[in-house]
């Protein structure tokens, strides 16, 4: 080779490394599309994360407790969630019951008795008096035995709620009385959550109900996080002070906690076309609100926007960005502005 040869192509291999060596140190980000679609503006309401089914048990009989679930056990509907000592309920159950029996065996007799007057009072043998009177022992003991039966009814009934059931299934959230302590029929004994069926309560203006419906699609944030709900129930009350509805969004069974602030988005105006980027481009300053968007030559840029309506992961942008940009949606927190990136886009 010659000597003027080599050095070019030395010259051009010096020249190409700093843009080979730029091109290997470039940070991997990935990108989705900025698009126009259909959406309406959002309002952010606070509210509250409640269960559906959130319960005082009580109980209802008398007695010393002997047993109580522990706190945060998790019971299915029926399971026993507290004991309250039998032993004075089984005590009466048992009189109640031989209370009966013998009931029964005088109606059997005095039954029989009545047949037999019956019978010698038809052939004149007796008096009408006589067989009135074998009747009407007849008729107090089959009365008797019904009151007796309804009183032994009770004392089941006393005796089998003497255990507290669960009546939906959930988690024993606290124990409001401890074993041992005295019981009086409706006192407290635990309180019982179901936390598979949660749900955000919230009040909207009555002015903005008409956009709103039963089974709509709501996002509500918990914990800074957007979780996708469904307007369970619009309750058609307003509150003569606030005017305002009460508004039930049904919430995914784990994506919350009972008593955790939510921020519910509900629409305020009719929908329209808006420009909309992933909610992951956004980065949040205190200063204001960027995405980075990435050009031809893959060199990312940062550009301030205002948001706006919000559906979904989508939200609703307006700055110098339009429909067709690449934004960065991950890998984008510590770029500097003017940085070169490797764009990978988004499955």
């Amino acid at each position: 080779m010659k000597w003027s040869a080599y050095l070019g192509t030395v010259a051009v291999v010096a020249a190409l490394t700093p843009a080979l060596a730029q091109q290997a140190s470039a940070p991997s980000v990935t990108v989705m599309t900025a698009k126009v679609v259909h959406m309406a503006p959002n309002m952010a309401l606070p509210g509250t994360v409640v269960s559906r089914n959130d319960s005082h048990l009580a109980s209802e009989v008398e007695g010393r407790v002997s047993w109580v679930a522990d706190v945060g056990t998790v019971v299915k509907q029926g399971d026993v969630v507290a004991r309250i000592d039998s032993d004075v309920a089984g005590l009466q159950l048992a009189s109640d019951h031989a209370n009966s029996a013998r009931l029964a065996a005088q109606l059997a007799f005095d039954k029989a008795q009545a047949d037999r007057m019956e019978k010698l009072y038809s052939v004149n043998a007796i008096a009408k008096a006589t067989r009135d009177q074998a009747v009407s022992t007849r008729d107090m003991d089959s009365a008797a035995l019904a009151q007796a039966k309804a009183t032994e009814k009770h004392s089941q009934y006393q005796f089998d709620h003497s255990q507290i059931r669960a009546p939906f299934p959930g988690r024993v959230v606290s124990r409001l009385i401890n074993i041992g302590e005295y019981a009086a029929a409706g006192k407290d004994i635990v309180r019982l959550v179901e936390t598979d069926a949660i749900e955000v309560s919230t009040q909207i203006p009555i002015d903005s109900s008409h956009f709103v419906h039963e089974d709509q699609p709501i996002v509500v944030i918990v914990e800074n996080k957007p979780v996708n709900g469904t307007i369970r129930a619009v309750v058609p009350v307003g509150d003569v002070a606030s005017r305002t509805l009460e508004l039930r969004i049904a919430l995914p069974g784990s994506s919350a906690y009972v008593g955790d602030a939510a921020k519910v988005l509900i629409p305020s105006a009719q929908p329209r076309n808006v420009l909309a980027v992933p909610r992951d481009a956004l980065i949040l300053r205190e200063d204001n609100t960027y995405v980075f968007k990435v050009d031809k030559k893959n060199v990312a840029t940062r550009v301030a926007v205002e948001t706006g309506a919000e559906d979904g992961s989508l939200v609703e942008v307006k700055g110098q960005i339009g429909p067709g940009d690449h934004v960065i949606v991950r890998g984008g927190e510590r770029l500097e502005a003017g940085q070169k990136v490797r764009a990978i886009m988004a499955s």
